[in-house]
């Protein structure tokens, strides 16, 4: 069976060796991986350290408190019967008791784009029921707070003597990428988790920058040459009392040597690095990690040029489908906890493209469907589930209606020869992004095309009963002359 060594095996010596071992110079490498664990205080210190990782929070975070909201009915049929209510719950969130909107925004995004578990408030209850009325809204420290396995006191909270666990109905949570092992049950990977490695590099590539502006030694080794070491070591002292003090900017002088002193560094110059290109990338990498591109926090995206108005709307879009996208579903879901089951909360973001295209999609399915129910293809209730399963319409509709079960008597289309209602201002839109002028261009141009048409109809039909008159006159004089 063989044999298996279990310790560490020690240098190899000859017998009767008398040289010392030789010396090393220890080089210690920091650890080069993400880590496994921090507290909320050591994760709001890296964010705060890395300017990058900074602004793409702070800028997510304006982009929701700048969103118009509003509070409506789940049955638009009973607006008017639930307006107390809508008026209540609206002053409660402009106002939830020590923030107002805005700052209640801030709080919870911060901790939600900062720590593992996310941000979190209290909801007080009236009597403390489930589905108790709403009176207040007490933010928390994200720091002190942890999941539980436990469903009906999910989030508890502590000072480090004291602990408290807060039912499911009494607490609301906004937290990024649950994570999925079992160990890390209830706990969330926030962005500067996700791309740490990124954000270090740009943390050392700061402290690189910031070296090379004060007043300190290059890190390196001074070769002296000749001189001797009692000398050199009286010199190297000296050097040590002249960066003490309080003018530490002095001059050293070497002297009594007859070869040239060099300096050997252990770093390289700034041109050789490169290392304000290799940042373009880590930026790009941080704001990727929020869902976001650098064109958003006022950075070109490339270093070579300028940016085209098609690229940065390109990258707006992006934006809004990802980062600001998932944020804004985060906090319509904490505000849809606080509200009664009759109620949901609503962000107002008209993004003019989007309505745009549903206007066409409406247009081209409203044309379609005609041509179906004019033919008795369909029915009128099937054409209204249809619109309502393709999401066309948002707000709250019956799926039948009075009579809709009948097939549609046929009826002259107005515009002869087949054409479909509303084709011509489909258009071929071509998209801002895509370097045209947008659906608005299409439509005037099509209508502008039409007009002009019937301005030369009607220049044709003057042109015609001009030669016609103008032939009558020919035949009156030679009528008169004969």
């Amino acid at each position: 069976m063989p044999r298996v060594k279990k310790t560490y095996p020690e240098p190899t010596r000859q017998k009767g060796q008398r040289s010392v071992e030789p010396i090393f110079i220890n080089r210690y490498l920091p650890q080069w991986n993400r880590p496994d664990w921090l507290t909320g205080k050591q994760w709001r210190q890296i964010v705060e350290m890395q300017p990058t990782a900074l602004v793409c929070r702070e800028t997510l975070i304006a982009n929701i408190a700048n969103l118009d909201w509003k509070i409506e009915p789940v049955d638009s049929n009973q607006r008017d019967e639930l307006k107390p209510d809508i008026e209540y719950h609206t002053k409660l969130i402009e106002n939830s008791g020590e923030l107002d909107y805005v700052g209640l925004v801030e709080w919870l995004g911060k901790d939600a784009l900062d720590l593992p578990f996310g941000g979190a408030a209290e909801i007080i209850r009236e009597y403390d029921e489930p589905d108790g009325k709403a009176l207040w809204l007490v933010p928390l420290d994200g720091a002190m707070c942890f999941p539980t396995e436990n469903y009906k006191f999910p989030i508890g909270q502590t000072n480090g003597t004291d602990y408290v666990y807060f039912p499911d109905h009494a607490i609301g949570r906004i937290y990024m990428s649950p994570r999925t092992d079992w160990g890390r049950y209830g706990w969330g990977v926030a962005p500067p988790e996700k791309i740490y490695m990124a954000m270090q590099m740009l943390g050392r590539g700061d402290v690189y920058y910031a070296n090379l502006l004060i007043d300190t030694p290059q890190v390196g080794i001074l070769d002296l040459r000749d001189m001797a070491q009692d000398s050199a070591q009286e010199w190297v002292e000296g050097w040590r009392n002249l960066l003490g003090g309080i003018d530490p900017f002095k001059i050293p002088v070497l002297y009594e040597h007859t070869q040239e002193a060099k300096f050997i560094s252990f770093t390289r110059s700034p041109t050789e690095l490169m290392f304000d290109k290799a940042l373009i990338k880590y930026v790009v990498l941080t704001c990727a990690g929020y869902g976001m591109s650098t064109s958003d926090i006022g950075m070109p995206s490339s270093s070579s040029g300028g940016e085209t108005l098609a690229g940065s709307i390109r990258q707006e879009r992006r934006t809004r489908r990802t980062g600001q996208a998932v944020l804004k579903k985060k906090f319509v879901n904490f505000f849809n906890k606080i509200l009664p089951d009759t109620l949901r909360f609503h962000f107002i973001d008209l993004d003019d493209e989007l309505a745009l295209g549903v206007a066409r999609t409406r247009l081209a399915n409203a044309s379609a469907l005609e041509i179906l129910l004019r033919n008795k293809v369909i029915v009128p209730n099937e054409a209204r589930q249809q619109l309502l399963a393709d999401g066309l319409f948002t707000i709250s509709m019956q799926e039948s209606i009075e009579g809709g079960d009948k097939p549609v008597e046929p009826e002259p289309s107005p515009f002869g020869g087949g054409k479909i209602n509303g084709s011509g201002q489909l258009g071929k839109p071509i998209a801002p992004s895509q370097g045209g002028y947008g659906e608005k261009k299409s439509v005037v141009r099509s209508e502008l095309d039409e007009e002009t048409q019937e301005i030369l109809n009607v220049d044709e039909v003057i042109s015609q009963e001009n030669v016609i008159e103008l032939n009558n006159i020919n035949n009156l004089e030679e009528k008169e002359n004969g």
